[in-house]
């Protein structure tokens, strides 16, 4: 190819050879159309799997994770709701506070009521008797005065007011001894039924102090069998988690294995789709060492300007003109 001035002048023209040797021509020219009809050639995919697929292990491992976590902490929640009845019980049984025995004493109050409904009954019985004797014993006292010669006079006047003040002495004695002994019994059953009030009270503390001692026990145990339960379902999971990825490092060789196969059967594929452009690439790369000398060559020419020779040719005209008109 060349290049050069369009203004008049001279013109540059540069034109570019190699030297190939004869010898050598035919193989390049070989090589060229194997290249053009290898570049022709229609695109051709690769149609079998690339990538290998996990393993049944793998899926195994996915399967086992996915149930775990579906299948969340129940124990654990449970567990927390063991703790919490556990502490209120706890909580409850530690503001134990004791009850203070409750009695009273006897008086008046509790003697009428403590006393036998027919103490008085009994009194009356007994004065009646005391009275009963004392009619059946007066036939003996006027005997006895008739015999003293009294009777009717002073003497039995006087025997007969020391029988009715006797009389009158055994009926308050019967009064008196009954209503004490009354008293006595009402107090020894009250005495009795206080001691068995506070005996039972004491008792029934002595069951609430017990059972606030087996209240804090049970909260202990059900504090720790909170606790253990929350324990054995986190083992569970961590063992349920262990085999999950057990079964995945597992799967995962497998699948690596696989992975290796498909990809040896790929480089198959492209060193069998890209033989024949190896070999051509094999004999460029001989070719190359052929010594090829690139030459140059350099010519200049005239390249006259148009308009300049028009003006020539009209100044060359105009001279003729003047000389021809002297």
């Amino acid at each position: 190819m060349g290049g050069g001035s369009s203004g008049g002048g001279y013109t540059q023209a540069n034109t570019y050879s190699t030297n190939l040797p004869e010898y050598a021509r035919p193989y390049y020219e070989r090589m060229m159309e194997r290249a053009e009809a290898e570049s022709n050639q229609p695109y051709v995919g690769y149609e079998s799997p690339r990538l290998a697929g996990f393993a049944p292990d793998q899926t195994a491992g996915f399967g086992i994770t996915r149930d775990i976590e579906a299948r969340g902490t129940p124990q654990t929640q449970t567990a927390g709701q063991v703790a919490a009845g556990a502490a209120a019980r706890g909580f409850a049984a530690s503001n134990y506070q004791a009850n203070p025995i409750q009695q009273s004493s006897f008086g008046s109050q509790q003697a009428e009521q403590y006393m036998s409904p027919y103490m008085q009954q009994v009194i009356e019985r007994q004065k009646s008797a005391a009275v009963q004797d004392y009619q059946e014993g007066r036939p003996s006292r006027e005997t006895q005065a008739i015999k003293s010669g009294a009777f009717g006079g002073y003497r039995q006047a006087v025997q007969e007011g020391v029988a009715e003040r006797g009389l009158s002495r055994q009926l308050g004695d019967i009064e008196a001894q009954g209503r004490q002994r009354a008293y006595e019994q009402a107090q020894g059953q009250f005495e009795r039924d206080r001691a068995a009030s506070i005996q039972a009270q004491a008792q029934t503390e002595q069951q609430r102090l017990q059972a606030a001692q087996y209240g804090l026990s049970g909260a202990g145990l059900g504090l720790q069998g909170a606790q253990t339960m929350g324990q054995l379902e986190a083992m569970e999971q961590g063992l349920g988690m262990q085999q999950a990825e057990a079964l995945q490092r597992q799967g995962a060789a497998q699948q690596g294995l696989q992975q290796q196969a498909l990809d040896v059967a790929y480089q198959d594929f492209l060193n069998q789709r890209d033989y024949e452009r190896n070999r051509i690439n094999f004999m460029s790369n001989i070719l190359r060492g052929t010594p090829i000398t690139p030459e140059t060559a350099s010519r200049q020419y005239n390249n006259p300007n148009p308009l300049t020779q028009m003006a020539g040719l009209g100044i060359a005209g105009l001279g003729a003109y003047n000389q021809l008109s002297r």
